[in-house]
């Protein structure tokens, strides 16, 4: 069973109330593919006829490293317009982008969410919004540091899907700003779309190159905190050295 057919037929998942709900959510994701889910609650099915992927570069709790791009601040504003004059409900997820060969695995493609426009109306997706796709889950949302993906969406009619994307240095004002019209595929189907369980026991951080464990991301501005048994050090892999004036630098956890 493939992870897309396994989130397209859940929506809610089983809960574990002790201190070690995250560890668990981690080696389930890891080694069985989310087959720790719960059973499936009623889905709601949306037939749509177009898809659209729109890009998704998102800095939230620090500033990304050197690395797949440059050091800086980044962020994402995808903007929707129903231009019908009848209202549209139209099915929305996030797919997490993966290095090359790696198997896809934790959190990197959501369940579809609805959202319904009236007649010429519009929607915002702000990198909140869209980290809120994986808030909660199981009770623990999860905390990125850095968001890389793409937001997709399903529709039954024409949409018009507008990415806005601005960049700027960690201490300096807007730098760069692009504005890309997403292009619509034609593409026929029935999607299921599910509600998201709201309740909230937890948050657990992560970032694209580290996940969980051994490595994740701790420190930086927003203080992150390894798990027990792991202690942060300075991250050999950034330009930012505690020793030599740099400040808020973010780490890696590791075994103590």
């Amino acid at each position: 069973m493939t992870i897309k057919s396994i989130y397209q037929s859940v929506t809610h998942y089983s809960r574990q109330t002790s201190h070690n709900t995250g560890l668990l959510l981690t080696a389930c994701f890891f080694f069985v593919g989310f087959m720790c889910l719960s059973k499936p609650a009623q889905a709601e099915v949306i037939k749509t006829q177009y898809q659209y992927a729109a890009k998704v570069v998102c800095s939230l709790l620090t500033p990304h490293q050197d690395g797949d791009l440059a050091k800086g601040i980044y962020h994402t504003s995808i903007n929707v317009h129903n231009p019908t004059d009848r209202k549209v409900t139209f099915a929305d997820k996030v797919a997490l982008s993966g290095s090359p060969g790696t198997e896809p695995g934790e959190f990197s493609v959501t369940p579809f969410e609805k959202t319904t426009l009236a007649p010429d109306g519009a929607v915002q997706f702000t990198c909140g919004n869209i980290a809120g796709f994986f808030c909660p889950i199981n009770g623990v949302c999860i905390d990125f540091a850095f968001l890389d993906g793409f937001l997709v969406i399903k529709s039954p009619v024409k949409l018009d899907v507008v990415g806005v994307y601005t960049a700027r240095s960690v201490d300096g004002e807007v730098e760069s700003i692009d504005v890309e019209r997403v292009p619509a595929r034609k593409i026929v189907s029935k999607t299921d779309v599910y509600k998201r369980d709201k309740e909230i026991k937890s948050h657990m951080p992560y970032t694209p190159g580290y996940g969980f464990g051994d490595n994740q991301l701790c420190g930086g501005i927003a203080g992150l905190q390894c798990p027990k048994g792991l202690m942060c050090i300075d991250d050999p892999k950034d330009n930012c050295d505690p020793n030599n004036g740099g400040a808020d630098c973010s780490g890696i956890c590791v075994k103590k």
